[in-house]
């Protein structure tokens, strides 16, 4: 009887638990007027030809109505920061080798070479950006923004690519906050496009 008692209990638990509306985490980092107004806010305007239209799986911004500056930058740091752990950067520099040597002897300063050399052989620079990219679109639509194709020149002014490297968190910063400027500035004049 007691087991009844306890398995009901359990399952009333999560269905109050449940109703409780679910409210999204404040942004780490508040932004006063005169920090948002001092960014700089890049020029998304450009006349769509079939040929830039072929990029919009690489060239493209996000936007979400009535978001603030502040909550922007927390959404797309966040997921800039789940879809850059998802990269491997194990490059085989002097570094690594020095690792593995002192981790594992010479033979695993060799075999670690290896397995970087064959790493970035598989998943070479172009694949982890691809999926850097699907990633952090996977996560913006998921936090409800919506996607719009961008000319790749006008584009590469706000945003960045990662391969085999890591660009520095200060000018990510930088580029994220543009990002964020964008995401939640006017609504765009372009089509929206299916996530």
């Amino acid at each position: 009887m007691k087991y009844i008692l306890l398995a009901g209990a359990l399952c009333a638990f999560p269905m109050s638990a449940g109703a409780q509306a679910i409210k999204a985490p404040e942004p780490a980092r508040q932004f006063t007027e005169a920090e948002v107004a001092a960014l700089e806010r890049p020029d998304t305007r450009f006349d769509e030809t079939p040929e830039i239209a072929l990029g919009y799986d690489k060239y493209f911004y996000f936007h979400r109505a009535d978001t603030d500056f502040s909550t922007a930058f927390h959404d797309i740091s966040e997921c800039d920061a789940l879809s850059s752990g998802s990269n491997f950067y194990g490059g085989g520099d002097a570094g690594m080798t020095s690792y593995y040597a002192m981790q594992y002897g010479v033979a695993g300063a060799a075999g670690g070479a290896l397995g970087s050399l064959f790493a970035d052989a598989v998943f070479g620079s172009a694949e982890r950006r691809k999926i850097r990219r699907n990633n952090v679109r996977q996560c913006m639509e998921y936090k409800g923004y919506s996607r719009y194709g961008m000319e790749r020149e006008r584009w590469q002014a706000f945003h960045f690519e990662e391969g085999l490297g890591r660009v520095k968190d200060e000018k990510r910063t930088g580029f994220l906050m543009k990002q964020a400027l964008v995401a939640s500035g006017p609504k765009p004049e372009t089509k929206e496009l299916l996530p």
